[in-house]
């Protein structure tokens, strides 16, 4: 698959993670000069960090021991006795005590501080916004990442940006690589790894979609599931071995009921041997059917449902129009190496809208 260009990534990620506003689009021109994925997500979360200090930084309430002249909190009465503190006139006390050494925060420094590694090739400039931002979180500590780091944080409210930055944090901790001989960071090119870029495209068109238009509900009722129109066994036991369906993104409106698949395929055809004429992917419309018949059972009734399979654009664009079994199925490409702009309209001629510059 071809790479995608480092500002559209950036575009990507924005959506797919729920931090695109006017001014994002406006800062895309302030990353024309990278050309790395550390670069940019070295830049973006330096340049993220940096908003949280401007608009007032997240402060929790965290456990802290101390040994104190009098009682805060609760008595650490064990630790008190087995180290004589009593007879010093201290006492070891729990305590929580507001403060910035949170787990969101440290997960942000610690992000940072990998990038600063000597070992760590980086842009000049992006190293110093970097090294900034690092100072910045002075008094919070630095911890271990793992992946069940990410899964423990929580974050209640209307926290957008540290649920972005933190999605930075995991794609450089999932995308860093260290040579065990030399000690060397080096950055997996995640536009390479077709998992990684598929759950990115998908979250992406789903973004896209909830913050772009009007004329459809996205995913109505919070949900993706589609039910078996007909399902039954013997005992609950067999009834669970049937596994559930889940659509990628599902439109409504008055009109319309569409049902989208995105895929991440280096070729939208299957091209057989001695076959000049591409095919559609037959497990792609097989399971798109399944989707529309088993929907359209349970939500009888008109407009009735129509589907669409997604890809990126590699090489010549695809616009396939057919019918199955009374459905609309529509194949479509979008070409993600274009100006972010024409990829912006071209999201929106895939549901048949126009954007205001077409």
């Amino acid at each position: 698959m071809k790479n995608i260009p480092i500002l559209n990534v950036y575009y990507l990620l924005c959506y797919a993670w729920g931090r695109i506003q006017e001014r994002d689009t406006r800062r895309l021109a302030t990353l024309g000069g990278l050309s790395t994925v550390q670069d940019l997500l070295g830049k973006v979360l330096a340049g993220g960090v940096s908003h949280l200090f401007r608009r007032g930084i997240d402060r929790g309430y965290v456990e802290r021991r101390q040994d104190l002249a009098g009682i805060r909190g609760k008595l650490a009465v064990s630790e008190t006795a087995k180290r004589a503190l009593r007879a010093r006139g201290r006492a070891a006390c729990d305590f929580e005590e507001l403060s910035v050494d949170t787990r969101p925060n440290r997960i942000l420094r610690t992000s940072l501080h990998g990038l600063l590694g000597r070992r760590v090739t980086l842009h000049r400039d992006v190293r110093s916004d970097v090294r900034s931002a690092y100072r910045r979180l002075d008094g919070v500590s630095r911890t271990r990442l793992t992946r069940n780091a990410f899964s423990q944080v929580q974050l209640g409210g209307n926290r957008r940006l540290y649920q972005f930055l933190l999605s930075v944090c995991r794609l450089l901790y999932e995308s860093a690589v260290v040579d065990e001989n030399t000690g060397r960071t080096t950055f997996r090119d995640f536009r390479r790894d077709k998992a990684t870029m598929w759950a990115l495209f998908e979250e992406f068109v789903t973004g896209f979609y909830e913050r772009e238009q009007r004329a459809y509900r996205v995913n109505p009722g919070g949900s993706r599931r589609i039910r078996w129109g007909e399902a039954s066994a013997a005992d609950d036991a067999n009834l669970a071995r049937i596994p559930g369906m889940t659509a990628d993104v599902i439109l409504e409106s008055a009109e319309r009921r569409i049902i989208l698949d995105t895929k991440y395929y280096r070729d939208a055809l299957a091209r057989g041997r001695g076959s000049g004429t591409g095919k559609l992917h037959s497990g792609n419309l097989y399971q798109l059917l399944a989707y529309l018949r088993n929907r359209q059972a349970t939500n009888p009734g008109q407009p009735r449902h129509e589907g669409i399979l997604l890809y990126p654009e590699v090489g010549e664009p695809l616009r396939a129009d057919i019918r199955l079994e009374g459905f609309r199925i529509q194949a479509r490409t979008v070409n993600l190496d274009r100006d972010w702009r024409r990829i912006h309209r071209e999201m929106l001629a895939t549901i048949e809208l126009s954007g205001p510059d077409s």
